[in-house]
């Protein structure tokens, strides 16, 4: 659930790293080695709220629960899904979180189902409903007239991992329906670099890059609530060309890029 615009922050002077001894070596899941870590904290920030009891929850993907509790709904996005559904369209929101991007569209009229496998994440939804299930095993038993796969999934090094789960896409996807994707931006892996910047309260910081070919391997820290978090994470570059031909694989097709970065995609059913 990586969502960092890390490349377009300048560098971060004087960051420091704090690991408690007494943490994990690694927690892997799906080609995201997710370290994991306790509620750290940060030098100068004033103390924890009195919710933080020494360890923040953290998703099976390394993704800090309290971190998206906090973060704001992507409405944009949401006007943008609205916009492209007929009235009343069904989506399905795959890696939903904490319904960031499901809770505006639901309360744009459109039924929304909200797969999550952490179920500290789907508690946070109100409007729309809720499914604890892994993405790569889902099967409803439905097809939707939207299917989101957003949150940077399909940059995943694990090429099968994403296979499969658009291959999850299209089976619940209507074959005159059209699924979202999100990606980073095309040639990001290379000019990523050492960063930090701060975004509605917290303070990303995107350290420890090491790259092997066309992957990616860094580790992102999140500072807030005078505490940190750390996920590491391995991503492959995604130009227009592979992600055709890994919809292409499943039954997809690249439609259209929908905005002047290239994050956010558009596949329809391939016809026949």
């Amino acid at each position: 659930m990586l969502e960092i615009d890390a490349a377009a922050y300048p560098l971060a002077a004087g960051v420091s790293r704090i690991v408690p001894a007494d943490v994990p070596a690694d927690f892997r899941t799906h080609g995201w080695p997710a370290r994991w870590v306790g509620w750290l904290p940060v030098p100068g920030a004033p103390p924890a709220g009195a919710g933080h009891c020494g360890r923040m929850r953290i998703a099976p993907d390394g993704s800090p629960v309290e971190l998206y509790a906090r973060l704001p709904e992507r409405t944009a996005e949401a006007e943008l899904v609205h916009r492209l559904l007929p009235p009343g369209g069904d989506v399905l929101d795959l890696g939903c979180g904490t319904g960031r991007l499901a809770e505006p569209l639901a309360r744009l009229g459109h039924p929304v189902t909200a797969v999550d496998n952490e179920p500290a994440m789907l508690a946070a939804l109100r409007a729309a409903t809720g499914v604890q299930a892994d993405l790569t095993t889902l099967d409803l038993g439905a097809r939707f007239a939207a299917v989101l796969l957003m949150s940077h999934f399909v940059d995943m090094a694990d090429a099968g991992f994403v296979s499969t789960v658009l291959g999850v896409v299209r089976r619940h996807l209507r074959d005159d329906g059209f699924a979202l994707v999100e990606r980073h931006p095309p040639g990001w892996v290379s000019a990523a670099q050492e960063s930090a910047g701060e975004r509605d309260g917290v303070r990303f910081v995107l350290t420890d890059l090491d790259r092997a070919g066309q992957v990616l391997t860094a580790t992102v820290r999140y500072e807030f609530d005078g505490g940190a978090a750390e996920q590491r994470f391995s991503v492959r570059d995604l130009d227009d060309a592979s992600l055709a031909d890994l919809a292409a694989g499943v039954g997809l097709r690249l439609d259209t890029v929908l905005d002047d970065d290239g994050t956010l995609v558009l596949l329809r059913p391939t016809p026949g």
